[in-house]
């Protein structure tokens, strides 16, 4: 839920100069009366930014159009910022569309708080993230996403200028539903955060396994014990690129694209279901001849680690699953999000191309799945560890009631961070889910 600038306490000085922002269409002539963002959460005392408009070239930004800088603090913990720009007269023409960005100066930290600033996003297939590491750095973009952020204008020349003052929104203006939801849909990670390694498509790590009705691709990392990766519904191995490396120096990682996700085959065209997902993560470990392995599973993966506990405990050795949910309902998922999936199917339909109805599948798995109850859960065995962030999808407390239900379960809520922890707020994610693995049973 959220399109982070600073969220790493480890980092001091890496996030001065980082940019990000956002295309915005304009009417011919503007005069450009405020500029507006909403946080979902600063932990700091206050962040100083830069506010840059650039012309659009190849869309991404090109040559800055103001004359002057734009500064501002933000104090606010969380909610709406509004930046008054009239006194700026900035005034556009000719310019249908320009890129805006806030470039991050500098910040206080607040005494015991961790480092955090965020704004939300909606994903938005016609639209991209812009962002860049430092001021003279490439511009790179991440699709889909699209910022909160807004202008408004007085329009002199355009097919919007009689409509813009009414287009205004109130000041006490409720952001809606759709735009509280960041990356549900596998959002690409800026190329730095990987390093050099190109996880979910390696030519030296990666290797195919037939299954019933599609071919697995997985990637494979490390000695030890073994422990597989489970990722989330649209994502692919590289969702877990944060966590690899480091995993993969206690453990031999095995990551795997699930069916109709990532390079994996899938020549079958029925529905996506959970339990076809764990039958064929038993014939992928059945293949490489191993039981009782560790399994780490995010979103639809822990779902999928939790039918494999159910049906095939004998494959289960322990299983932290993160933002894993029982069924598909508003107790247990934020219902604005459910409502986005469904407006996204209807937008899908009478589409045949193969991307469009692997989309489509995907997204009646969310909106239909899973089907599991608290009591049925109480069966499983193993180890297990459940996490979510602060800010889930899914709600804290479904979160809790599945931890309760499993006998010994431990329980982590991860501050500051969303359904997206594992990207987010990866040292933490990382030493939890090693320390789990790594602990003794208790006899």
């Amino acid at each position: 839920m959220v399109a982070n600038m600073y969220t790493e306490s480890n980092h001091i000085s890496d996030a001065l100069a980082k940019e990000q922002g956002t295309i915005i269409k304009l009417d011919d002539e503007v005069l450009l009366k405020d500029f507006n963002m909403h946080v979902v959460f600063n932990r700091f005392k206050y962040v100083k930014f830069r506010l840059n408009i650039y012309s659009v070239k190849n869309g991404l930004p090109d040559k800055p159009l103001l004359k002057e800088d734009v500064l501002f603090d933000v104090t606010e913990k969380e909610g709406w910022v509004k930046v008054d720009l009239r006194k700026y007269h900035v005034f556009l023409q000719d310019q249908n569309q320009v890129a805006v960005t806030i470039q991050w100066l500098e910040s206080e930290a607040t005494e015991g708080e961790r480092k955090a600033f965020s704004v939300s996003a909606v994903p938005v297939p016609t639209h991209a993230m812009l962002f860049r590491d430092k001021s003279q750095a490439q511009w790179k973009e991440v699709k889909p996403a699209y910022l909160s952020f807004y202008l408004t204008a007085d329009a002199y020349k355009g097919r919007n200028r009689n409509t813009a003052t009414a287009q205004k929104p109130e000041e006490d203006y409720v952001l809606p539903d759709s735009l509280k939801y960041l990356r549900f849909l596998d959002l690409q990670a800026p190329e730095n955060m990987y390093g050099n390694r190109h996880y979910g498509d390696s030519l030296q790590a990666g290797d195919y396994v037939e299954v019933r009705g599609a071919k697995l691709y997985y990637e494979t990392y490390g000695q030890g014990e073994p422990l597989l990766l489970l990722h989330g519904n649209g994502q692919s191995i590289a969702a877990f690129s944060q966590q690899i490396e480091a995993l993969s120096r206690s453990y031999r990682v095995i990551a795997v694209d699930t069916r109709a996700h990532g390079k994996s085959k899938d020549d079958a065209t029925g529905e996506l279901s959970y339990d076809l997902f764990a039958s064929d993560i038993k014939q992928l470990l059945d293949s490489l001849h191993l039981k009782q392995v560790n399994v780490l599973g995010w979103s639809d993966g822990g779902n999928t680690a939790l039918k494999m506990a159910l049906h095939y405990p004998a494959y289960v050795k322990k299983a932290a699953i993160m933002g894993a949910n029982l069924f598909p309902d508003a107790t247990a998922v934020e219902g604005g999000l459910l409502e986005l999936f469904s407006r996204q199917l209807s937008e899908l339909e009478g589409k045949q191309d193969e991307l469009s109805l692997n989309e489509a599948r995907r997204l009646r798995l969310l909106l239909n799945e899973p089907h599991m109850t608290f009591e049925e859960i109480k069966a499983i065995q193993a180890p297990v560890l459940v996490m979510a962030g602060e800010h889930d999808v899914i709600l804290e407390p479904h979160t809790k009631a599945i931890a309760e239900s499993i006998a010994g379960a431990k329980l982590i809520i991860f501050r500051d961070a969303s359904h997206y922890a594992p990207q987010e707020v990866p040292v933490e994610f990382n030493k939890a889910v090693a320390d789990f693995f790594a602990r003794q049973p208790t006899l």
